[in-house]
């Protein structure tokens, strides 16, 4: 299965304001959740491919390799 930015909610971690891709399904069910590059985070809100995700300042550089938009 190919990973897209459609298939990816943005996702925030705990300790940081770093964007993380979450996938869709998960992103979409009750927490916790963990992003593609396996962090734990405690917010999703927003498209992977939208300002909360990769237009985002600080952007995990392993959610976007595995999940590109």
């Amino acid at each position: 299965m190919t990973s897209t930015g459609r298939g990816h909610a943005a996702g925030r971690d705990q300790e940081s304001s770093r964007a993380h891709a979450v996938p869709r399904e998960a992103a979409d069910g009750p927490p916790p959740w963990v992003a593609a590059c396996g962090t734990p985070v405690a917010v999703v809100q927003g498209a992977w491919n939208g300002s909360r995700g990769l237009g985002a300042d600080d952007v995990c550089p392993e959610c976007r390799r595995l999940a590109p938009a």
